[in-house]
């Protein structure tokens, strides 16, 4: 019985994720990544089940990870090392960023109801999703 009920675990583990080509990735989706990521190349595309639903993330050669909703509109965005592109956010938190904290570049952009933002130096940020500042998350 024991081995059974392993066996239904581990096949249901299999079908958390699926990896794609980039060409499954949807259109909107494929064109965040080209206007925005056009010096890096996609290293992997995984389409992830949670409960109900679905979300994709890609990997990029230079580091980046990006999670895409099903639809393929943007949710998060990171990377730790160069920094996520300041042309995916609205121009308030851009200016905010380089007024306040000069010298710090932004490694996680999360975007839901607001914007949760990530400097280098482990600060969070929240705006809204028009770019004003709401606080610092502490």
């Amino acid at each position: 019985m024991a081995a059974l009920i392993s066996l239904v675990v581990f096949a249901s583990c299999d079908n958390d994720e699926k990896h794609l080509d980039y060409s499954e990735l949807p259109s909107v989706a494929k064109t965040f990544i080209n206007s925005n990521f056009n010096s890096a190349e996609v290293s992997s595309v995984i389409k992830e089940y949670d409960d109900l639903t679905y979300h994709y993330d890609v990997y990029l050669t230079d580091g980046t990870h990006i999670e895409f909703s099903k639809n393929g509109e943007w949710r998060e965005v990171e990377n730790r090392v160069e920094g996520v592109p300041t042309s995916i956010l609205p121009a308030g938190i851009v200016s905010y960023v380089q007024e306040n904290y000069a010298g710090y570049f932004i490694v996680s952009a999360e975007r839901d109801r607001q914007y949760d933002i990530e400097l280098n130096n482990d600060l969070d940020l929240d705006f809204t999703l028009d770019g004003d500042f709401i606080r610092i998350d502490y």
